[in-house]
């Protein structure tokens, strides 16, 4: 019986940890992340007018209530074999709303992103905030090689010159 309480104190102890101290994978500090970079973009700040607020899943209800779950998924990708975070939350502007759509890679830096997309929800237009999926593919296709990749960012125009 100890035995068995000891392991639910451990389960319990775990996942209080993951969401207390959150890694550069989990949902919200991606959302952290993604927001501040996108309520900072001259683009979306034009299309979407000022102030501009980001908030979580939306239950559609007429009390705005709290907004904080932050829908995501965690997968592995089968190209790269690395472990990758997609995040979707929303955006509020004074003219309008929107979609954002993110990702990351555990094999890329903290501030770096594999793509943030902000998707307009009355006509569906996106705006590219950051991608960076060709270049991911580049190295992949390049490999460990470095000159390899370095010939693929010049071909994507992504090079030293």
């Amino acid at each position: 019986m100890w035995g068995g309480v000891a392991v639910f104190a451990g389960f319990c102890a775990y996942y209080i940890g993951k969401e207390l101290i959150p890694t550069k994978m989990s949902p919200n500090s991606v959302f952290s992340r993604a927001s501040t970079l996108v309520l900072n973009s001259a683009e979306v700040k034009r299309r979407f007018g000022e102030p501009m607020k980001a908030y979580g899943r939306d239950h559609g209800g007429h009390r705005e209530g709290r907004r904080n779950f932050i829908e995501h998924t965690e997968y592995t990708n089968e190209e790269d074999g690395s472990k990758r975070t997609r995040v979707r939350f929303n955006l509020k502007g004074e003219q309008g709303e929107a979609f954002v759509f993110c990702e990351v890679s555990n094999k890329m830096g903290r501030d770096e992103f594999v793509y943030v997309l902000v998707q307009d929800k009355r006509n569906g237009r996106v705006i590219n905030v950051v991608d960076n999926r060709s270049r991911l593919m580049a190295q992949q296709m390049a490999g460990g090689d470095q000159a390899g990749q370095e010939a693929f960012a010049n071909l994507l125009g992504g090079g030293k010159r």
